[in-house]
């Protein structure tokens, strides 16, 4: 509700598919990215200036234009340049170094699950429409898409596989999650 009291802004994005990279601006009252890709009855994106280009060769196929981007279909999305966050936490998470896999994308970066028992336990509760991942590289060797990085990148959890390295150390409780404990996104 606070939300449509905000001012719109304008957010440089890049989304991917299996076949596309689509640059383009977002136009949102939403203050964080993962807010607007997890907005519950969202099943678009409307992109302006938006430039398709192929993956891989990045050939450009559509040029400037207003788009309708079909979150369905979208691999990833992620804001050009560094990217603003809440000052505190909604729920004190660890950050785990992983390797997800978004065919024929692979990503590595940080996810950060709660604090749960086993490690196991903290993955199955890991959800939400789009994950984030921070300090995260991805690429597509397979149709020769060079890595590229993003301080946060959002993948679709419906087409994501989330492969934790084995013996990565594991934490059943927080160090610190008083006030002061930062949102990574």
């Amino acid at each position: 509700m606070l939300d449509a009291l905000s001012p719109a802004r304008s957010l440089p994005i890049t989304v991917g598919t299996a076949h596309l990279i689509i640059q383009g601006t977002l136009h949102t009252r939403l203050h964080r990215l993962t807010d607007v890709l997890n907005e519950p009855d969202a099943e678009h994106l409307v992109l302006f200036d938006a430039t398709f280009m192929e993956v891989g060769s990045r050939r450009v196929i559509a040029g400037p234009s207003v788009a309708q981007i079909q979150l369905a279909d979208l691999l990833f999305a992620h804001v050009e340049g560094p990217t603003e966050s809440e000052t505190e936490m909604r729920m004190p998470k660890q950050a785990v170094r992983t390797v997800l896999l978004a065919p024929p994308f692979t990503v590595e970066g940080q996810i950060h699950l709660p604090y749960e028992a086993e490690l196991h336990m903290a993955l199955d509760a890991f959800g939400g429409r789009f994950l984030a991942v921070t300090d995260a590289r991805y690429w597509a060797y397979s149709v020769a898409e060079s890595p590229n990085h993003a301080d946060l990148l959002l993948l679709n959890h419906a087409r994501t596989h989330v492969a934790i390295p084995a013996g990565v150390e594991w934490r059943r409780e927080p160090h610190d999650s008083g006030p002061g404990a930062s949102n990574p996104w």
